[in-house]
């Protein structure tokens, strides 16, 4: 089975009839319209990962101590576990968080003279840039602070069925943004943003947390002591292909458009195991695959004139690739003690502590690229715990840690991620009406981001780079610019950065027992 769910984006932009231009910035214009015709992907899941089961009791520990239809995406071995019953929830996310930058000297700006500016070749001859950077006055937006305040309202739906009494069990659980399916944000994390929007963002937070997540799985008990589970998250991917006409490359206002846009159903697979030593120990393991949902583009454009194209060719390839919303493999481990006393179907305390082991080191960014500085793996804790009054309801409450796997950003790359502590705190609590046992409960959820604070370095492994190039010469006169020497560089994140911030969310859930 593949380490990854991809998807496949194949474009092909042709234009028959394309007006030689002689200016290559009109040219390089109308080349990229395809490019900006695509249409946006479906992400995996992200907000499970961040914030645990979002409006159930014991969310942060759902991989130990699930007790309800969360346990089909955390852990669908425990569903055989799990009572009959149908939930709706409404979970509602509020994100605040701060990038500030550090006060940037004005001798690294980079000047107008970059547009005269050439490199020189052992022959006499010159050649351009390898970096094509805008002066610092001339960029679209300012470099600024970023100020990420979201709020995020989600309903979830969780469906729990025993097929054959309580040896198997199906389980489902939706998450859907109230306000919206997805949305994408694309960005660099380097000198490139300065084309774009020139600032910082959050890696890990954002985009992630405006999209849907569906799960289906089977939890099994084929003996008293052993319970097994296997479920699919179910995302989707879009493969489009379109044809671009351009009457008139100098003209950019008008074009003709024919997509052909396909959406497909990928599935991500993950399996989980629980086994009790004894009545009052339970030991579980889970294994979520990672998945992405990336875009894979080419386009073939054909102009009005052949002397452009190389070789035998018919047309400029162009390609690029995308992905969005990675999530790396996690292994899970955890151990959960269990009350001897039951009060009605539930125990009457129970504790479990867990561990996620991430596999951030193979992470790719939103443009598809793997960070010149690989991230850490990561090992992230938490600890549960509940307690059971009968009818007076069950109190829960978690603790967890989740430390960054992104290295400090010294040098040319800006991820910026933060390690974080969360807190949860539940109350669930059985009612009647009409005759009907129903059971309410209501959740808070709370995380700290930890201040962060990098400075770039020069003697960093992958350092900011020059973009104005000490060697450079003047287009005309082939003598020395006399202002290229000296680090010059639009790279938003330098010389440095603080981020900190924090989440809060809170949860009503109504259950039904069909």
């Amino acid at each position: 089975m593949a380490g990854r769910c991809r998807s496949a984006l194949e474009v092909a932009a042709e234009f028959p009839y394309y007006a030689a231009v002689p200016n290559p910035t009109l040219r390089r214009a109308a080349i990229s319209v395809a490019l900006m015709c695509s249409a946006a992907p479906a992400h995996a899941t992200g907000t499970l990962e961040t914030v645990g089961a979002p409006a159930s009791a014991n969310g942060l520990s759902a991989r130990v101590l699930a007790r309800h239809a969360e346990a089909s995406f955390y852990n669908p071995a425990l569903l055989p576990s799990a009572e009959d019953s149908t939930e709706l929830s409404y979970f509602v996310l509020h994100t605040h968080g701060d990038i500030r930058l550090h006060a940037r000297p004005d001798a690294v700006d980079v000047p107008e003279s970059i547009y005269d500016a050439r490199l020189p070749n052992p022959d006499g001859t010159t050649r351009g840039l390898e970096l094509r950077p805008l002066p610092t006055a001339a960029l679209p937006v300012r470099r600024g602070d970023t100020r990420l305040r979201e709020t995020t309202s989600y309903a979830v739906v969780g469906v729990v069925r025993r097929l054959l009494d309580d040896r198997l069990c199906f389980g489902f659980y939706g998450l859907l943004p109230v306000h919206g399916i997805q949305r994408q944000e694309t960005f660099f994390s380097d000198e490139r943003e300065q084309y774009f929007g020139n600032r910082l963002h959050f890696e890990l937070l954002g985009d992630r947390g405006l999209v849907s997540s569906f799960s289906v799985a089977l939890g099994g008990r084929p003996w008293d002591w052993l319970a097994l589970g296997a479920g699919v998250n179910i995302t989707t991917r879009t493969i489009t292909r379109t044809w671009v006409y351009v009457p008139d490359a100098g003209d950019q206002r008008e074009i003709l458009i024919n997509p052909d846009i396909k959406v497909q159903t990928q599935y991500t697979p993950y399996l989980g195991v629980a086994t009790h030593p004894s009545q009052q120990l339970r030991l579980t393991t889970t294994l979520h695959l990672p998945s992405s949902t990336d875009t894979e583009g080419e386009n073939r454009v054909r102009f009005w004139t052949g002397d452009l194209y190389e070789d035998d060719q018919t047309y400029v390839r162009q390609s690029f690739e995308l992905s969005q919303s990675y999530l790396p493999l996690r292994f899970g481990v955890g151990a959960a003690w269990l009350s001897p006393v039951r009060v009605g179907n539930s125990r009457q305390w129970e504790v479990g502590v867990g561990a996620l082991l991430s596999r951030w080191s193979k992470y790719r960014d939103r443009h598809g690229e793997v960070p010149l500085d690989r991230w850490q793996n990561t090992v992230s804790v938490n600890v549960g715990a509940a307690r059971t009054w009968g009818e007076a309801g069950r109190w829960t409450a978690d603790l967890a840690y989740f430390p960054s796997p992104v290295p400090d950003q010294t040098g040319r790359t800006n991820y910026v991620d933060n390690s974080r502590l969360a807190a949860g705190w539940g109350f669930e609590i059985p009612v009647w009406l009409l005759g009907t046992h129903l059971e309410i409960g209501t959740t808070v959820h709370g995380q700290i981001l930890l201040s962060r604070d990098t400075t770039k370095r020069a003697n960093a492994s992958n350092p900011v780079i020059d973009e104005y190039d000490d060697h450079a010469v003047d287009v005309v006169s082939r003598e020395p610019m006399r202002n290229a020497g000296g680090l010059q560089t639009n790279n938003p994140g330098y010389p440095g950065f603080r981020s900190q911030g924090w989440m809060l969310g809170a949860s009503a859930t109504l259950r039904l027992p069909l």
